[in-house]
């Protein structure tokens, strides 16, 4: 089977996440191309892939030759006669499981305890984001004078998770996936996320880490020094996370959509 996969330009950081997982799993059996929606219409693909933002542009995808799958739906045109075709089936992580690259499975288990003083909380920067770590920094220094935030600018390599002592996604929209709590749990870190319907699923409804209100810096700051300086409730949560993260092996999510492809193609 060829694949064409197309990145537009407002793809999210998770829509990339997921298309490196997808081309690394795929193209063990399958011909994988990364490719424009112009150069997809030549390509001789037999489906596509479409990881994109808010919405499809109907411009990129009027009488669009392939079958495909998006990770957005169409954006409906203003001009009827364009007939832009939209995607058979959206991907939603509702829809197809998530999945993490292989590099932080490989280094899962190695992660030594920080040495020198203070604790490191990490999470990765998003604009809407940036006051619950403000405020729920603020609210631990009334508390605690010894723990430092490191917010990243880029997504977090295993290397820069091993770095920290514990991981926080203050999402504060429900359709923010780029949290990086899957990287985190796989890596071994304790986790606290605002509880998003996807960070739910993570964290087996709080199972495997601790779940917060959305736009609660006062339950995010409970929850941050607990994990830090509870060992008990931290060994509890790494320990049920340690029997899970395989549900973020890249073949659960391959599974699905090469059942999605195949039957696109019929």
């Amino acid at each position: 089977m060829r694949i064409a996969q197309i990145i537009l330009p407002d793809a999210t950081v998770y829509e990339r996440k997921c298309q490196r997982v997808d081309q690394a799993a795929l193209s063990e059996r399958h011909d994988v191309l990364v490719v424009t929606p112009e150069e997809a219409r030549m390509s001789g693909a037999d489906v596509a892939h479409v990881y994109a933002g808010e919405a499809l542009p109907a411009s990129a995808f009027t009488r669009f030759p392939l079958p495909y799958v998006a990770s957005s739906s169409l954006h409906p045109s203003r001009w009827p006669w364009r007939r832009a075709v939209g995607p058979r089936e959206v991907v939603t992580p509702e829809r197809v499981p998530e999945a993490v690259e292989e590099r932080y499975f490989a280094a899962s288990g190695a992660r030594a305890p920080r040495s020198g003083h203070g604790s490191i909380v990490g999470s990765f920067a998003r604009p809407e984001t940036r006051n619950m770590v403000e405020q729920t920094l603020a609210h631990i220094h009334r508390f605690r004078d010894d723990v430092q935030w490191r917010v990243f600018d880029s997504p977090p390599s295993p290397e820069d998770l091993a770095g920290v002592d514990l991981w926080a996604d203050p999402a504060v929209l429900e359709k923010d996936y780029s949290g990086f709590v899957a990287e985190a749990l796989v890596i071994g870190l304790p986790v606290v996320a605002t509880r998003t319907l996807l960070n739910a699923r993570r964290l087996e409804q709080g199972r495997t880490g601790l779940l917060v209100p959305p736009r609660d810096p006062n339950e995010m700051t409970h929850a941050i020094l607990a994990l830090l300086f509870k060992p008990e409730i931290t060994n509890d949560k790494i320990g049920a996370a340690t029997q899970t993260v395989s549900k973020f092996r890249a073949r659960q999510r391959l599974r699905v959509l090469v059942d999605m492809y195949q039957t696109l193609i019929g």
